[in-house]
């Protein structure tokens, strides 16, 4: 084998970033909750995106209010999330409100209760956690589905890019083990494109333009 990879190193190398690829995409395919954070630096907001299921191990709440003490669901990641320049504004148990609409939503034989995310909390040691408007109970092996985005007031430069799982030690009651990915973007700037109406009005100033030049060369002439 090691003969062989000697004739033909690149292509086994291609196969071997392939398959690490591959491996990736299927650990976060298989999460249960994903959230996506995307931002451009400089621009002082981030926008969060909730998707996937996952499993209740135990009776639990996600709670109302805004009191940032005895959080019982709160999650660590692995690594290090937050960057350790311009996190100024997340200190221990910081809480922030939301704007826009994300969805927690336990699932049952006979019904389903959603419930809306009004806070998102975070701390120096890789803690999150959720407040919601109202109670969200679930019990043991109970479905748990996430939806919705919404923005905080919180510059991406806060955060580290890349890919970030739920530790052991740390995973909430509505979610197994490793359950939960985060996903940390920065994203360009985008130039503003002109619109077709700003389009089509430039143009008509243009023809005008060029219609004027032709009719005062005619005048001069004649």
């Amino acid at each position: 084998p090691l003969r062989h990879f000697a004739t033909s190193p690149l292509r086994h190398a291609s196969q071997l970033v392939t398959l690490i690829v591959l491996a990736l995409a299927c650990a976060t395919a298989n999460a249960a909750l994903i959230i996506d954070v995307e931002g451009v630096r400089g621009l002082g907001v981030t926008t969060w995106t909730l998707s996937g299921s996952s499993t209740a191990q135990r009776f639990s709440s996600i709670r109302t209010g805004e009191t940032t003490y005895n959080w019982r669901d709160t999650l660590r990641t692995v690594q290090r999330f937050l960057s350790d320049k311009g996190n100024t504004k997340i200190s221990e148990n910081s809480l922030f409100a939301v704007t826009g609409s994300a969805q927690f939503t336990s699932v049952t034989s006979t019904r389903a209760r959603t419930v809306t995310i009004s806070h998102i909390l975070l701390g120096p040691n890789n803690t999150f956690g959720i407040r919601t408007r109202s109670r969200g109970n679930y019990g043991p092996g109970q479905n748990i589905r996430w939806s919705g985005s919404f923005t905080l007031d919180l510059d991406i430069g806060n955060f580290k890019p890349g890919t970030y799982r739920s530790a052991s030690a740390y995973t909430p009651n509505f979610a197994r083990t490793g359950d939960i990915v985060f996903r940390f973007k920065e994203t360009a700037k985008t130039a503003s494109v002109p619109e077709p109406s700003s389009l089509a009005l430039l143009g008509l100033a243009l023809t005008g333009l060029s219609f004027s030049r032709k009719l005062k060369g005619a005048t001069s002439r004649a």
